[in-house]
């Protein structure tokens, strides 16, 4: 019986691993772009229609704001594309949010961070990403472990598991 429920458990492990590896996406997108070294264009997608929302644009490196935060009405779709005017040679790299006030309650709808091609050759960002592929290559090596050391307790003969 304890076999049986171990191997429930490995399953359903493997289970929860596998879901791991579908990426999660939010609702809100707000992606950041340019076309010039002296503007950014903000896109934001999913957000309630017809709404006030405001961007604020944070310098990574120092994290002082680059721009008071900006003023944006979402269309019908929850859309919105709203130009800001930053120097990315002096800003290379922004992070960016839009929110709304919702009966006194600040929301955050969407974050994201921007890595401008405008910066200097000199300035360099680290990378800050997350380690999903190395955590999930542990996860399996785990699973693969308990299965081996359960195929191993079967092999055993049986008089000598007494």
């Amino acid at each position: 019986m304890r076999r049986k429920s171990l191997v429930r458990v490995l399953l359903v492990l493997a289970g929860l691993m596998a879901l791991g590896t579908v990426p999660a996406r939010a609702a809100e997108s707000l992606v950041l772009t340019c076309e010039v070294c002296t503007e950014v264009i903000v896109t934001g997608k999913g957000l309630p229609a017809n709404q006030d929302v405001k961007v604020s644009l944070v310098d990574v490196a120092n994290g002082q704001e680059v721009h008071s935060p900006v003023s944006a009405t979402t269309d019908a779709d929850g859309a919105f594309v709203k130009k800001v005017n930053v120097d990315l040679t002096k800003h290379p790299s922004l992070e960016s949010s839009v929110w709304t006030d919702q009966g006194g309650t600040l929301v955050v709808a969407a974050h994201t961070r921007f890595d401008s091609p405008c910066k200097p050759k000199s300035a360099s960002l680290p990378l800050t990403g997350s380690h999903t592929p190395l955590l999930l290559g542990i996860g399996a090596a785990l699973l693969a472990a308990g299965a081996l050391l359960l195929g191993g307790t079967r092999l055993r003969p049986r008089h000598l598991a007494r």
